[in-house]
Parts: structure tokens; sequence; C-alpha cells
């Protein structure tokens, strides 16, 4: 067939398979289908003693902020900068994991199929990341998932041994999947469905400067170097780095408008 006409038919089963459901299930809000967010305020009281300080902060989520209001925050600075240092990493990964696992001596079969590996954890942990964002702090749940990316990713470069190497790409999927479903929870729980769109796209500009090096700068370092260890290894304290900086990212405060939560807390 030809690789033009197949990318024709992967674009075109794409478009199929984005646009039929985002227009047949997606809806903006809960509200649309007669249904109310949950932990509502009108369900919830805020006088309840068993909600902490920090539910009743997501509860109030729904105050709008300005993109220059949120990129006076620390929050979002910190927020940018965590998942920017990541997704160099990542980009860099995707580009070149299957170019380290033939560098290191396997044929190509067994490096599409670490692919598949990718693939398949980050599908099947992306409702373990749900179900552990409603039951933990966002923040500590970030941390997780950073470590378990970094810990694959230690494991797949520490031998040549195949096993390891799946069992390392196998557990940094694991992470990854983590990665794309918490830093959407974290920028809505931060600034609320209100703003997300504009504060979210704000952050995703700046993240995605970062996530435009990252191919080059893998390849550069292995066309410097001869290997992909150091490209890793960066990756790696890149990953740690986030964990201690998600850790760091206390969600922002803004005078809410409701009159229900009391006193009124400027932003930091």
């Amino acid at each position: 067939v030809g690789w033009r006409q197949t990318w024709a038919v992967f674009g075109v089963i794409t478009l199929i398979l984005l646009l039929g459901p985002a227009i047949l299930f997606i809806r903006r809000s809960p509200e649309e289908m007669g249904l109310d967010p949950d932990g509502a305020l009108n369900t919830l009281s805020t006088r309840d003693p068993k909600l902490s300080a920090a539910r009743l902060q997501a509860l109030a989520a729904d105050v709008p902020w300005s993109r220059a209001e949120a990129m006076r925050t620390r929050a979002f600075w910190l927020l940018v900068i965590t998942y920017g240092i990541t997704s160099v990493g990542i980009a860099g990964l995707n580009l070149h994991v299957f170019a380290f696992v033939s560098d290191i001596g396997y044929p190509a079969f067994l490096a599409a199929s670490i692919m598949s590996v990718l693939a398949f954890t980050q599908l099947v942990s992306t409702m373990f990341w749900g179900f552990l964002a409603e039951r933990i702090e966002i923040r500590k749940a970030g941390m997780v998932h950073f470590l378990i990316q970094a810990a694959g990713l230690a494991l797949a470069i520490a031998s040549r041994h195949l096993s390891l190497v799946y069992a390392g790409f196998f557990l940094y999927g694991i992470g990854l999947g983590g990665s794309f479903v918490l830093r959407e929870v974290v920028w809505a729980n931060y600034f609320g469905r209100l703003s997300l769109g504009t504060v979210r796209g704000v952050g995703v500009l700046l993240t995605y400067v970062f996530a435009a090096t990252g191919a080059p700068f893998f390849g550069f370092l292995f066309d410097k170097t001869g290997s992909y260890f150091i490209s890793f290894i960066a990756f790696i304290a890149a990953l740690l780095l986030s964990a201690v900086l998600i850790m760091l990212a206390k969600p922002p405060r803004k005078r809410p408008q409701n009159p229900a939560f009391g006193k009124e807390n400027p932003a930091p």
C-alpha cells in the first residue's frame, strides 16, 4: 500500500474514533446532565467537622482565576516546572526507546514490543491512579507516580538482561499513566472548573516548550557519548526532582466569592 496511504488511513480512523465519541458523549459539565459535581455544596455542609481544610479548599475550587492571577501564584510555576522538566524526558524517551533497546543488542521486534508494554501499562493503570487521587492528597499521589517512573527507568538501564528491561519499562509505564491522569486532576483541583481552560492552556503551552527539547536533547547526548545512559540518568534525576517539587506546590488560595466559606484568603 505504501507509507503515504497507510498514514492517510490512520488519520481517517483516528478522526472517526476521536470525533465521533466526542460529539456523542462529551459534556462540558455535570449540570448539562441535570447532575451536581461530586462534593457540591448543596449536598455537603461546610461546617461538617469531618471535612478537612484541604477538602473545603477543593469544594471552593470554582472561584474564577484570570490568567494573570494564576501566573502570580507560586503553585502555577511549580506545576509548570514540575511537569515541564519531566516532559523533556517523556518526549525524549518516547522517540528513542526503540533505538535504546536496539542499541543494547535486541532485534526490532523486541524493541517494538517494549513500546507495546508502555502503551498497555499506561492504559491499565489509569483507573488505579484515578482511584488513588480520590483517596489521598493529590500532591502525594503525584510524588508516588514520579518515584515509580524513576524506579522503573533505573531498573530498565541497570542491566541488559531482557527480563529486567521488560520489568523496568512495565513499572515505568505504570508511573507514566499516573502522569497523564494526575496532572489534569491537579490543575482542576488547584484552579477550578471555571478557569481550567484559561489557566491550563497557558500551563500546557509552557510545558510543551520543555517537551519540544526532549527528542533533540536525547539525540544530542547519544551523538556525543555513543550511549543513552547519560540521557536516562538525567531523566531519572528530573523525576526525583519533580517528586520533591510537586510536594512543594501547595494549592493556591484566593478570596472565594461564596460567603459560605467564611474568611477571605488572599492568593499567595
